[in-house]
């Protein structure tokens, strides 16, 4: 079990890499219903051990998705329903050839479509928001490891009788 001013400075350090995720997602228009963004966090537990955590969106965010060009999609699939929501979520709206709005469900299969053919490029935000804040981790821990260092020596020092 670590001191609580050192599990305070990792507290410190993890609000600053979710602080760096978020800007990472808004910086890269990751943003759609806001899911995604408002669900990073970290934990830290009392071993000072530091997790972070954030929706099961994320995970196509993190990993991309590969392309698929020779196979097809199926318009009533899991994928299509979850970009279905994702397109009502944007409120984006589709047109067809005769100006006419088209179905969300119509414009999620043709996303899908396009999805299948580029695929999506992997953007692993929580990689990089890890590697921008690990600069200013000894800059934090530095002055709190230094006193409880000095605190445990001096209690030390007191325990030991002449």
């Amino acid at each position: 079990m670590l001191d609580q001013p050192i599990i305070e400075a990792e507290k410190k350090w993890a609000q600053l890499v979710v602080t760096n995720a978020k800007s990472i997602l808004i910086r890269n228009k990751k943003v759609a219903s806001g899911k995604l963004i408002n669900s990073v966090r970290y934990r830290v537990e009392p071993n000072g051990k530091i997790k972070f955590l954030y929706a099961a969106d994320g995970k196509w965010v993190t990993q991309g998705r590969k392309r698929y060009p020779g196979r097809g999609v199926n318009p009533k699939g899991k994928f299509v329903a979850s970009l279905k929501n994702w397109v009502k979520a944007k409120g984006i709206r589709g047109r067809g050839k005769d100006g006419r709005f088209i179905s969300n469900q119509s414009l999620a299969y043709l996303i899908a479509r396009g999805i299948n053919k580029k695929g999506i490029k992997p953007l692993p935000f929580m990689k990089m928001a890890t590697k921008a804040a690990i600069k200013q981790l000894p800059k934090i821990l530095k002055p709190v490891v230094s006193k409880a260092a000095r605190q445990k020596v001096l209690k030390d020092i007191r325990l030991i009788k002449p």
